[in-house]
């Protein structure tokens, strides 16, 4: 599990067990050069010359030209034939204030255009650097029609006489880019090196956010961790690589990754060599390389498909590649998968995800209820022992061994089981992370209204929209209602919880439990804080009821 999955575990392991238990008894930017080295990178190794910058960039002018699809709009560029836009047309930018107005979600968000992604460049010596060189594409435009095709190539001919072509081909149904490059050797001399492709992602959003990562599907297994880390994850790799899927840089909702080939349709050559690069603006460069072994009059292919795209399960299916590997639902995805299938089928008849997470919640309570009527019963039955546990406290205040004793041989008297309101309570755990991670990774709640001021079930819960920052609170700022009223239900229920041990001092601890979690949650998506609220009303009327009988 990533580092986002453990943080979520303790939460619930905190939570969950704390009610029970207790009461019972930015890094600086490594060097980005211009080829990656032909193996995997466990740290930057020293900085190779990079690309000219823009001021000494020769005086051509070089064009942008548009790709138009159903699905996205691109802009790539003559000047090395690099990418300089790619926006999603079903999806917009995310809103941070009232005046914002709503954009196409762009996936190209490099700060200057000498950061502009998917550069080629070949690591022999006496190669033309091929970062910025003149290429020429064969068309100005390019419009994808509904259920077809479309092909774009640029060309390149150095005065030494290598040929470059990329050809892109273009899918109306897909995010999916194929390219293939082409290298023909022209001159007298051979190229032998590697030949490279880098993607370079810059963060989605205005800035990095806790979401954003290096994501890579090596040796049957999904590589992930933060863009600063990212050679160190890679290094793990060194020697060990037998097969590379794609490698890239992803967030919550959205991915843009280099793509290899399946190894069965080059069975001559060995893996790609991979690398990757955080950089100065938070996000990261990948790479990867061929061997290049050109000799005179030899030409050569390469495969350097991309992705860039959205997180949905159907597009990254579609795209194939294990792709939808990148949607990690973590350790419980055998719960998680049928959940997010739960959700997407209720939604079908309601046509609001609100309802549909809430209709969900009731359904893993009902699942559930037979363990959580056992977990309160027996801790009902233990705060019936309070006083005489008390006592014994008391008497044996001295021996803290006799104490554990004395308290034990009175749990076996009354046939009580100390764990028998933790155990039940420890067999739900995967329920709520499995659903707690569908509804923090489900891309169909990214911008899904519910109800009143709830518009977006993936943004954190705000009521107005305040024209100042407030501390601890991510943008927008306003008033986390849904949070509140969570805080609420979680305090009146640990109002209702027993107190198993008697202690004061123990149950004062835990009234703090939900005001811990109200401030952890302010930030969170608000269906998942809408989750957590529902649960916790459940809750509380199942205890209501159990409690009931007791006190007739």
């Amino acid at each position: 599990m990533d580092k986002r999955g453990f943080w979520i575990l303790s939460v619930f392991v905190v939570a969950l067990l704390g009610w029970t238990y207790y009461l019972q008894e930015p890094p600086s930017a490594q060097p980005d050069p211009a080829a990656p080295a032909p193996e995997l990178e466990s740290s930057a190794p020293a900085a190779s010359p990079a690309a000219a910058p823009a001021s000494e960039l020769p005086d051509w002018p070089a064009r942008s030209v548009s790709v138009d699809t159903p699905l996205y709009q691109a802009v790539f560029n003559e000047r090395g034939g690099r990418l300089e836009s790619f926006r999603l047309k079903a999806y917009s930018r995310r809103k941070l204030g009232p005046e914002m107005p709503d954009e196409l979600m762009e996936l190209v968000t490099q700060p200057n255009r000498d950061d502009w992604s998917l550069r080629l460049s070949l690591t022999d010596a006496d190669a033309p650097k091929l970062e910025n060189a003149p290429f020429l594409a064969d068309r100005a435009s390019l419009t994808v029609p509904e259920g077809g095709t479309g092909q774009l190539t640029m060309t390149y001919t150095d005065p030494g006489g290598l040929k470059v072509a990329r050809t892109l081909t273009f899918n109306a149904d897909s995010y999916l880019v194929a390219q293939e490059v082409t290298l023909e050797n022209g001159a007298d001399l051979p190229f032998d090196g590697f030949v490279t492709m880098r993607l370079n992602s810059a963060p989605f959003a205005a800035r990095p956010g806790r979401y954003d990562e290096m994501g890579a599907y090596l040796n049957d297994s999904l590589v992930t961790g933060p863009a600063e880390d990212a050679g160190e994850s890679l290094g793990k790799y060194r020697g060990k690589l037998t097969r590379a899927d794609w490698i890239g840089y992803m967030d919550q909702y959205f991915l843009t990754a280099l793509v290899m080939p399946d190894p069965a349709d080059e069975p001559e050559l060995p893996p790609p060599s991979l690398s990757a690069f955080y950089q100065d603006h938070g996000g990261l460069a990948v790479g990867v390389s061929r061997p290049l072994n050109l000799g005179p009059g030899k030409k050569g292919v390469y495969n350097f498909d991309f992705y860039y795209g959205p997180k949905s399960n159907d597009d990254l299916r579609q795209a194939g590649h294990n792709l939808l590997k990148s949607v990690d639902l973590g350790w419980f995805s055998f719960l998680a998968a049928p959940l997010a299938a739960l959700l997407r089928i209720i939604y079908s008849w309601t046509g609001n995800y609100g309802a549909a997470i809430i209709l969900v919640t009731i359904l893993i309570k009902v699942l559930l209820w037979p363990l959580t009527a056992k977990s309160y019963k027996s801790m009902k039955k233990m705060q019936n022992l309070g006083p005489k546990v008390t006592r014994l406290r008391e008497k044996y205040a001295d021996d803290k061994e006799a104490m554990n004793r004395e308290i034990m041989q009175l749990y076996k008297t009354y046939k009580i089981n100390p764990l028998g309101g933790c155990l039940p309570m420890l067999l739900q755990i995967p329920f709520f992370i499995a659903f707690y991670r569908v509804l923090d990774s489900l891309l169909e709640l990214r911008g899904a209204p519910f109800m009143f001021w709830i518009q977006d079930l993936a943004a954190p819960d705000r009521l107005f929209s305040f024209n100042f920052s407030i501390p601890f609170f991510e943008p927008p700022t306003g008033i986390p209602v849904l949070t509140l009223l969570m805080g609420a239900s979680m305090l009146l229920q640990q109002k209702m919880m027993p107190n198993t041990m008697g202690d004061p001092i123990q149950a004062k601890m835990m009234m703090l439990m939900p005001v811990i979690f109200t401030f952890i949650l302010i930030n969170m998506p608000a269906g998942l804080v809408l989750y957590w609220l529902v649960n916790n009303l459940l809750s509380i009327g199942q205890q209501t009821m159990i409690n009931r009988p007791a006190k007739a």
